[in-house]
């Protein structure tokens, strides 16, 4: 059994609280924005992944990471981000309830393919591409947001549900995309 971890929501950046040293950080999380402390968004953070890294993405790695920062109780924030909503562990023997419970939304611009390369597709911005992905997981990225969930828009894209999340912190570590709540289906 494999459990990956996911971040859910997406980043409205620092907000201040009053004195110019008091802020939180501030996360969409479907039609709600909710709070962070920094530890909180530091834990919350470090679970869209490392660019540089492309192992699992596991409790057990984040916890580790956590351990060698400042960080102590980064098992308790965890839970904590996990009761929240804002993180999610999923078993990827059975992901179907957590695609139902979520979508996938794109936050960079779609680059497309180019001559040199027709098989990596890309995102970023116009000066510099951040992400490379397969034609499916371009198109899943590019389109899912229309479909109400995530296993609803691989049923769409004919995506392997498990490959996409195997590959999702790909483009959640450079923040190509994010994870945010299912809508109703219309």
């Amino acid at each position: 059994m494999t459990l990956l971890m996911f971040p859910i929501g997406q980043c409205l950046g620092v907000h201040l609280t009053g004195a110019a040293e008091s802020h939180v950080q501030q996360v969409r999380l479907g039609s709600e924005i909710v709070e962070l402390t920094v530890e909180e968004f530091a834990v919350w953070a470090l679970a869209h992944g490392l660019t540089d890294d492309r192992s699992p993405w596991e409790r057990s790695r984040i916890v580790a990471l956590l351990d060698d920062s400042e960080i102590t109780n980064g098992a308790v924030l965890i839970d904590r981000l996990l009761t929240r909503n804002l993180l999610a562990e999923v078993d990827l023997d059975s992901p179907a309830d957590f695609a139902a419970g979520h979508r996938l939304l794109p936050l960079q611009l779609g680059l497309g393919n180019t001559s040199e390369i027709p098989t990596m597709f890309r995102s970023g911005t116009t000066e510099l591409a951040l992400t490379g992905m397969t034609r499916t997981l371009y198109d899943l990225w590019l389109w899912g947001h229309l479909s109400p969930n995530l296993l609803i828009a691989c049923k769409e894209h004919e995506a392997d549900l498990t490959a996409v999340l195997t590959a999702l912190h790909s483009l959640l570590g450079p923040n190509a995309a994010c994870l945010d709540l299912a809508v109703q289906e219309y």
